[in-house]
């Protein structure tokens, strides 16, 4: 499956918001593939770094093909879980870029939503027993509702860790929702990464 081309197909037929267009002079992001038997996906938000001059460097879905923070973070949790890159699938909601990082702008995120939420679910149906994670609370709004918080999944007020149930998000898949790395910085997620991560281990034995 090109899932650039097919990027490319729902980019052209969305329309543009005023506040905040899609940048149509950058080639959508093409999803990192390892080399070996597929068995995590991580789903991100979209490619569009607030740096404009260095959109252009950015080809590969989380830039996981580039030595950064987020590949080190990303490695952290294949590495508890078992896998390594070779064994993961990462793609974004939204494969293409806006003029400005579209979390300034989440009404416009909602409005071009369906036509990326199609192409997405065409995507994992190819990894369907695979395990999902996302990165980054937006992403977990979108694909479940507004108000949840990746803190209430991850033992904030001494609740249980837990996962986003296949029946209560629009992937219809068991998701197990991480923030994105900078938020690494929060005493909650610093303090219970680990923690959260043995306990997606041990669900998914």
């Amino acid at each position: 499956m090109d899932i650039v081309s097919k990027a490319l197909q729902v980019r052209n037929k969305l329309t543009d918001c005023p506040e905040n267009p899609i940048d149509k002079t950058l080639a959508p992001v093409a999803p990192f593939k390892g080399k070996g038997q597929i068995k995590l996906v991580i789903i991100g938000q979209d490619p569009t770094i607030r740096n404009v001059n260095k959109r252009d460097r950015i080809t590969c879905a989380l830039n996981l093909d580039k030595v950064s923070p987020l590949k080190t973070y990303v490695e952290k949790i294949c590495a508890g879980l078992g896998i390594t890159l070779d064994n993961v699938y990462a793609t974004n909601v939204f494969k293409y870029f806006y003029k400005n990082p579209p979390s300034d702008t989440p009404a416009v995120l909602a409005d071009h939503l369906q036509d990326n939420l199609a192409l997405l679910k065409e995507e994992l149906a190819l990894y369907r027993h695979c395990t999902i994670i996302t990165l980054g609370e937006p992403v977990l709004q979108l694909l479940s509702n507004k108000k949840h918080k990746i803190r209430n999944y991850w033992q904030y007020k001494d609740t249980d860790f837990h996962s986003l149930a296949a029946t209560d998000n629009q992937l219809n898949h068991c998701i197990y929702p991480f923030p994105h790395q900078p938020s690494l910085r929060q005493n909650l997620y610093k303090i219970n990464l680990q923690s959260y991560i043995d306990f997606v281990a041990q669900r998914i034995k």
